[in-house]
């Protein structure tokens, strides 16, 4: 439907969202992040894990706390990831995560974490979802 009047949105930067730690996990700062089907974060390869939202900003223990004790800030942008084997034709590509911090070209069964942004001499960028 077409608007009839001006519409007052809220925003955001977009760069960063909290979510509250799934009981029972630890994730590393500087990891990948993914959220369950209720939203909670939890290892990008976690088996619960429904969908990959960032980096951990930072370091959190939840082994012996309940769902909610931490927030995982999970950071969105383009950052140096490892990724061996990536070729110029592999810009603009899928990458998936098959662990917090191992990446790959190969879909498989793995949730998407991003596209391949560059490749430079410092290595591959991923751009995040």
């Amino acid at each position: 439907m077409a608007a009839t009047a001006d519409i007052r949105r809220r925003w955001r930067s977009g760069d960063s969202y909290g979510y509250q730690a799934l009981a029972g996990v630890r994730i590393f700062g500087g990891t990948m992040v993914g959220v369950t089907a209720a939203l909670a974060a939890v290892p990008a390869a976690h088996p619960s894990a429904v969908a990959l939202i960032g980096f951990a900003e930072e370091s959190i223990d939840n082994r012996n706390g309940a769902t909610g004790d931490w927030t995982v800030v999970a950071k969105k942008g383009v950052t140096l990831i490892p990724l061996s084997g990536a070729t110029p034709a592999d810009i603009g590509k899928p990458v998936y995560a098959s662990a917090d911090d191992t990446f790959t070209l190969t879909a498989g069964a793995l949730l998407q974490a991003g596209t391949l942004h560059a490749i430079d001499a410092d290595g591959v960028w991923l751009k995040t979802l």
